[in-house]
């Protein structure tokens, strides 16, 4: 049985959905349809979530998984600046360390870490503490996973290509906040990193 870890935020756990219609049950869903029994995908996002705090759960949530994908997305909520702040909860430089640890322990346990570009997101309306919109704040956190990517030759599932070469609209995609997913959005991410995941070496 390969282990497929999705590890991650409120898009990666999906908790306002039925845990049948979440991405990764479906991922589950298509896996299986073509190799059953093969593949197990595990559910380890948690709302709210910064990379940090992914960092303090590693052990007991990654850990006892691997060997495996690891399939990492975070940086909604790293990128956030709450109202009473100036600071990102989690410093860009905090982030990409957080990615680049997170890399390293799966690879040194003959794992394959996969970094998930987080979707296209609309204009979340308002200022944050430091005087900036959501948006500006967290363009510099999508970038970074780009950049560690292809800094350490790691596999990257761009989510926001994708989106546009399947002509999937933003607006069709997103929740009220701009931030969250839709159900139908549920089922692209899901045909997304299957797609994705046929083109690995595992």
């Amino acid at each position: 049985m390969i282990n497929i870890i999705c590890f991650g935020d409120s898009i990666t756990e999906g908790a306002e959905f039925p845990v049948n219609v979440r991405w990764t049950s479906l991922l589950q869903k298509k896996l299986d349809a073509v190799k059953p029994d093969i593949y197990k995908v595990h559910n380890r996002g948690i709302g709210g979530n910064t990379s940090a705090q992914g960092f303090d759960r590693f052990c007991s949530d990654v850990m006892p998984l691997l060997p495996g994908i690891l399939l990492i997305q975070f940086g909604f909520n790293d990128a956030n600046v709450k109202d009473f702040s100036i600071v990102h909860r989690v410093g860009l430089a905090e982030f990409e360390k957080n990615l680049k640890e997170f890399d390293r322990i799966a690879k040194d346990n003959n794992s394959i870490p996969v970094f998930i570009l987080n979707h296209s997101i609309g204009l979340v309306d308002g200022k944050q503490g430091n005087g900036k919109t959501y948006n500006e704040n967290y363009h510099s956190y999508n970038n970074a996973i780009r950049y560690i990517a292809n800094e350490l030759k790691s596999k990257l599932i761009d989510i926001p290509v994708q989106m546009t070469l399947r002509n999937i609209n933003v607006n069709d995609f997103v929740s009220a906040d701009q931030i969250h997913l839709v159900l139908e959005a549920n089922h692209h991410y899901a045909d997304i990193i299957y797609s994705e995941l046929n083109q690995i070496d595992f």
